[in-house]
């Protein structure tokens, strides 16, 4: 029972940061401003940071650079806000990760009649994917042991 007990505080909390940066998003946009790509991060000693990994060629570079930051910085739990299209559709999409696991979710870019963003979708699973998984430098080094 405490193993699932743990698990909804981490989800709880992944969740947290993921409003936070929704809210953030969402403000942004109010402002004109591109609500991505930005990142929220807590260091082992509770401290935070913002960072913004832009102006860098293409996606892998993007997760070797912030793979290194996040070992540089002693990282151990973030929300990275991303871009995402599907289905022709565009969305804000965010991923919230510690070492105990991941929650993600997303917001659709509504255009019309002014640029807004559609309501928080948190996504529920326990399977995730893709390059911008496994940031943090334990799960980066898991699986090479």
């Amino acid at each position: 029972m405490a193993d699932a007990s743990q698990h909804l505080r981490v989800q709880a909390k992944l969740k947290e940061l993921i409003e936070r940066a929704s809210s953030a998003a969402d403000a942004n946009l109010h402002r004109r401003r591109k609500p991505y790509p930005l990142g929220f991060a807590i260091r082992a000693n509770g401290s935070k940071f913002v960072f913004r990994p832009e102006n860098i060629e293409d996606n892998d570079a993007a997760v070797a650079h912030i793979r290194t930051l996040f070992l540089q910085r002693n990282v151990v739990s973030y929300v990275l806000t991303l871009a995402a299209v599907c289905k022709g559709k565009q969305y804000v999409l965010f991923s919230a990760e510690d070492e105990f696991g991941m929650v993600v979710g997303h917001r659709e870019i509504i255009m019309q009649p002014a640029p807004h963003l559609g309501p928080l979708e948190i996504i529920e699973s326990n399977f995730a994917e893709g390059r911008f998984v496994g940031l943090l430098p334990r799960q980066a080094t898991a699986g090479m042991q």
